[in-house]
């Protein structure tokens, strides 16, 4: 599958998973867009031609529940994977209520977040 056309923005606080999320997607063939937080993703004008948006719950501002809830409520929401290291299972159920398409815990196999993301880019 030609995966160079294929938009992958994370929104991830911690700086070095963030750079090894970025180094994972572009070796994968993804075009990665980077995000420090919820609200510098939100700065941006255009998220139409995001594929998949890789989300962190705990963000420190605005928490990747909240984004995504807002993202929905716009309309606005691509296929979402989170990737967290809180484990609640009652936030991995309101992620899903919103339609997460899947939910891995840190630290999680590189393959499950690409797998997830073949989903999302099949679903495009």
């Amino acid at each position: 599958m030609e995966t160079g056309k294929i938009v992958v923005a994370v929104v991830e606080n911690d700086a070095g998973m963030l750079k090894a999320l970025g180094r994972l997607l572009r070796a994968a063939g993804y075009m990665a867009q980077l995000y420090a937080s919820a609200e510098l993703y939100l700065q941006r004008d255009d998220h139409s031609d995001i594929t998949c948006l890789i989300l962190d719950i705990d963000l420190g501002g605005l928490s990747g529940i909240e984004l995504q809830q807002m993202l929905v409520g716009a309309g606005k929401a691509p296929p979402i994977v989170f990737v967290t290291s809180q484990i609640d299972g009652g936030m991995q159920a309101a992620a899903q209520r919103l339609g997460c398409l899947a939910y891995l815990r840190k630290p999680f196999d590189s393959h499950e977040l690409l797998a997830a993301l073949q989903l999302a880019a099949h679903n495009h």
